[in-house]
């Protein structure tokens, strides 16, 4: 009797979660209900149904711009998920946080995490998934540089919602590669596959796409200078947007109208169209909306004349940025911790379940790991709570500034603030590229060091110039085997370490030796040298190499791990007064050649 009741139970929580689901796009705010409701009924005896919940109530917080609610939701619906066996939901799940990623700014981890999420889709057998993960992978790599990558993705995803008879899944595709062959330049083609979008859109009654559709297209048309065609899908999706509520489309589309009409040089029809966007993006809050209108619109009093118009809002648009940068490095830093906290739990829950086992080799490992994880931890409270705060003061003083007349410190505000942006993105993609290391399984390819090697010296042009460094390299190098973008971030750091702690000027010298099946790289500066107890400490904890120096000790952390899972080691030798030489061993690839 008890297991009925606890059957119907289930029943109950999971027509709770369906009607929840069905309900997202049409009528949040009941969806929201629902969900909280299955959410209440689950805690504690239903995982399946409480992971359902909190990818609803995930994809709500995404649609209300609320990331960091959304990614902590997520993260926990797909550890269930992965607890019940539930690989489709997991995917799909993953593909969300994917998209969470990507909109804060964490484009490695959105990658690997969506790569995650396409090969669990695959192995549960749901093409119509796959599809739409191709699609918004695809989408990922289009927006980071690498339409290489996307395109065959997106065709691929098209190719297969069409053999499984998806007009929703097509119908995103093709407004998706429409995107690609625009940002590509591809005008012809951009505008071929956004009209298909836009008939489909059309034909299923698809609302949202077919306003996202009719203003691709006008961009299209904008780029290639056809005023009036853009201008009238443009008046066509914003009538669409107002009709059906879309206020984020409907600022977005005000602006394509004032730039439009800027470009023509209609700047009175200009400034009316850019402050109605002004006042939906002010009412709905959108910020990224808001920082392109002002600046928008300060060009266009610019060109009337207006000048101090002009100056007031392009004061506007730089507060707006400066809200907007330090908002997004926040939820880019508290989405880190919330992935280190997500992985700590999973790491202690396998220890006591290794505590009932002979496996203390395992129990010490994951152990280890913890004692890391808290690392980074403090590492981030610690390190990052300095130049945040210097982002946001030296804002404020900016802001303050530009009120008045007088601009003399307006310019060291500035680069104050550039240089501590820069310094704690640096920080967050080390701690990401620590986590990638860790998560990422890579199969070993023959290096071609000499092209790592370019690769490197241009990523340090800057400092090597500033420096006055001087590079040695070899002609040829032996052929190792590893993974080349890692293997690029080892010569990063040892290379910007000798230049950081050489000589004047710095004298930085590199090569390799063939020891048995092993190659080993290595680094020699013309610097003062490392103690002995100093050396001990580089590879092992987060140290720094000087007190002179602003360093994070993150740099040899990283280099250790990347080099020890491509099965290779590393090692220090210096002298005080010497010089130092840092090198990592990798194994050679089978019939060495030179590269």
């Amino acid at each position: 009797m008890e297991k009925t009741e606890h059957v119907e139970e289930f029943r109950a929580i999971d027509r709770l979660n369906e009607q929840a689901e069905a309900l997202l796009i049409d009528d949040p705010e009941k969806s929201e209900q629902l969900a909280k409701q299955a959410q209440t009924m689950s805690l504690e005896s239903y995982p399946e149904g409480l992971a359902q919940s909190l990818t609803t109530l995930s994809i709500l917080n995404w649609d209300r711009s609320n990331y960091i609610d959304a990614l902590a939701m997520a993260l926990e619906a797909a550890r269930l998920f992965e607890q019940t066996g539930n690989i489709r939901q997991q995917a799909y799940v993953l593909n969300h946080i994917a998209g969470i990623h990507f909109l804060l700014g964490n484009y490695t981890q959105a990658l690997e995490v969506g790569y995650t999420a396409l090969r669990l889709s695959e192995q549960s057998g749901d093409r119509g998934l796959y599809a739409s993960i191709l699609n918004d992978n695809g989408y990922i790599c289009l927006h980071v540089g690498r339409s290489k990558d996307a395109m065959p993705q997106l065709m691929e995803s098209l190719a297969i919602h069409r053999e499984t008879g998806s007009p929703h899944g097509e119908a995103q595709v093709l407004d998706s590669i429409g995107k690609a062959y625009l940002l590509m330049g591809d005008y012809a083609q951009a505008l071929r596959y956004e009209q298909q979008s836009l008939e489909l859109d059309r034909t299923i009654g698809y609302k949202r796409a077919e306003v996202e559709a009719l203003g691709n297209i006008g961009k299209i048309y904008a780029a290639t200078q056809d005023a009036q065609q853009a201008l009238e899908h443009f008046f066509k999706a914003l009538e669409l947007s107002k009709t059906w509520g879309y206020r984020q489309l409907e600022a977005s589309l005000l602006l394509d109208v004032g730039r439009m009409h800027l470009n023509l040089g209609e700047c009175d029809l200009a400034a009316a169209g850019l402050q109605q966007a002004l006042a939906v993006a002010a009412a709905i809050q959108s910020k990224p909306v808001l920082f392109e209108i002002y600046a928008v619109l300060a060009e266009t009093y610019e060109q009337q004349g207006e000048w101090q118009a002009a100056l007031h809002h392009q004061k506007q648009s730089q507060v707006i940025k400066e809200e907007v940068f330090s908002e997004k490095t926040a939820h880019r830093l508290t989405s880190l911790q919330l992935i280190y906290q997500v992985e700590k739990a999973q790491q202690e829950a396998e220890i006591s379940r290794l505590k009932n086992v002979e496996l203390q080799e395992q129990i010490e490992a994951h152990r280890r790991l913890i004692a890391e994880l808290d690392a980074y931890a403090y590492t981030v409270a610690h390190d990052l709570k300095n130049p945040l705060a210097a982002v946001v003061g030296f804002a404020e003083l900016l802001k303050e500034d530009l009120r008045g007349e007088i601009y003399e410190n307006v310019s060291f505000y500035l680069e104050e603030v550039l240089y501590s942006g820069y310094k704690l993105s640096s920080i967050i993609d080390n701690l990401l590229m620590l986590a990638s290391v860790r998560q990422k399984t890579i199969i070993p390819d023959a290096l071609d060091m000499a092209s790592i090697i370019r690769e490197t010296e241009r990523r340090l042009g800057n400092q090597i110039t500033n420096q006055g460094a001087e590079v040695i390299k070899p002609n040829s190098w032996p052929v190792a085997l590893g993974y080349a973008p890692w293997v690029e971030e080892i010569w990063v750091n040892y290379i910007s370490n000798a230049i950081k702690y050489g000589g004047e000027p710095p004298r930085v010298e590199l090569g390799a030796t063939q020891e048995q099946d092993f190659i080993r790289f290595w680094v020699q500066d013309n610097g003062s040298g490392i103690t002995e107890a100093d050396q001990t400490k580089l590879f092992t904890e987060f140290t720094r190499l000087s007190t002179k120096e602003k360093g994070y000790g993150l740099g040899l952390s990283i280099v250790k791990r990347i080099v020890e899972k491509l099965g290779g080691t590393v090692e220090v030798e210096s002298n005080l007064g010497q010089g130092s030489i840092f090198s990592f061993s990798l194994p050679a690839a089978p019939h060495d050649t030179a590269g």
